[in-house]
C-alpha cells in the first residue's frame, strides 16, 4: 500500500510540474536601445541584441548582460534565432555578430540585405554563411514569410524614422510567432500612417499578443491606441528611448524599456489568440 502511495504522490508531483511549466508566461526581457530576449516554452529569439554604438544617447547593452549573450549564460542559452532590424551601429555590430555566430552553430540571424553584405566582409564568413537568412525586400513589396525551426516570422520594409529622407536604409519591421504567441519589433520604423496604411491586411490577419516599438511613437495620449488599433497589437512597450528619458514620455504613463535586464510578461487570453 505504502508502494502504491508514493507512486501515486510521485505521478501527482511530475503532473502538477508539467501544469506548472506549461502555465510559465511568454516573456520579454530588455538588454538596452532596441535589444529584446524573447521567450517562449523552450524556444528564445533575439532582436538587435549585439551592437557597440549608443551615440552618447541610447543605452548600451551592460558588461554583464553582454558576457552572459556572448557565453550562452542562462538566459542566454538554447537561442534559436536572431532578428536584425537595419545596419545601424546602435543596433548591429558586424565583427560581433559573426563571432557569435561562428562559436553557436545552431543560431540561425534573419536580416535584411545591407546586414548580410557586412557580415560577408568578415573573414570567417564561409563558417557561419549556411546560418544567414537574408530578407531582400523594397518598400512597398509585399510581405514575406520564414519558418526558422518552427518559429513562424514575417518581414515587411517599413521606412527608416526620418522618412522621406534616409529611404535607403533597409529597416525590417518582424512579426514573429512562437509556439502560438505573437510579438512585433519595428526597429528604427517611421511613425507617418501612410507606411502602414497599405499592409491593412498584414496587420489584420493576426493578432500580436505585444509589441516592441520606438518611442517617436509616443506622441500624446491618443498614440498607445491608435498604435494598438493599426497594428492589431494587445500590448505595447516602447523601446529606442534615450538614457535621460524624456519628461513627456514619463507624463504619459506608456510602458517602456530603459533599465536593461527589466521583463515584461506577454499576455495571451483566449479573448485574443488567434
Amino acid at each position: 500500500m505504502n508502494k502504491i502511495l508514493s507512486v501515486i504522490t510521485i505521478i501527482i508531483m511530475l503532473f502538477s510540474g508539467s501544469i506548472t511549466a506549461k502555465n510559465i508566461p511568454a516573456s520579454a526581457q530588455y538588454l538596452g536601445n532596441e535589444g529584446v530576449l524573447i521567450v517562449n516554452n523552450n524556444k528564445k529569439v533575439l532582436f538587435d541584441p549585439i551592437f557597440k554604438q549608443n551615440y552618447n544617447r541610447f543605452t548600451l547593452v551592460p558588461k554583464e548582460i553582454k558576457e552572459k549573450l556572448i557565453n550562452s549564460a542562462a538566459p542566454f542559452n538554447t537561442i534559436n534565432a536572431i532578428f536584425i532590424t537595419h545596419d545601424h551601429a546602435d543596433h548591429f555590430h558586424a565583427a560581433e555578430v559573426s563571432e557569435y555566430l561562428k562559436e553557436h552553430k545552431e543560431v540561425q540571424l534573419i536580416a535584411p540585405t545591407q546586414v548580410i553584405k557586412k557580415l560577408a566582409l568578415q573573414p570567417n564568413y564561409q563558417q557561419f554563411k549556411p546560418q544567414l537568412h537574408e530578407v531582400s525586400l523594397n518598400i512597398g513589396d509585399k510581405p514575406t514569410r520564414l519558418n526558422i525551426n518552427n518559429i513562424h516570422a514575417e518581414a515587411v520594409r517599413i521606412p527608416h524614422i526620418g522618412w522621406p529622407k534616409r529611404t535607403e536604409i533597409e529597416n525590417i519591421v518582424y512579426r514573429v510567432t512562437i509556439d502560438g504567441v505573437t510579438v512585433l519589433h519595428l526597429g528604427d520604423a517611421d511613425i507617418n500612417p501612410q507606411h502602414y496604411i497599405p499592409y491593412a491586411k498584414f496587420w489584420a490577419d493576426k493578432i500580436t499578443h505585444h509589441a516592441f516599438i520606438p518611442g517617436v511613437f509616443a506622441v500624446d495620449e491618443r498614440s498607445t491606441t491608435s498604435a494598438k488599433v493599426q497594428l492589431n497589437a494587445r500590448n505595447i512597450t516602447y523601446v529606442h528611448i534615450p538614457m535621460q528619458v524624456p519628461d513627456k514620455i514619463k507624463a504619459l504613463a506608456v510602458d517602456y524599456f530603459a533599465k536593461p535586464g527589466e521583463k515584461r510578461a506577454i499576455k495571451v487570453t483566449t479573448n485574443n489568440a488567434k
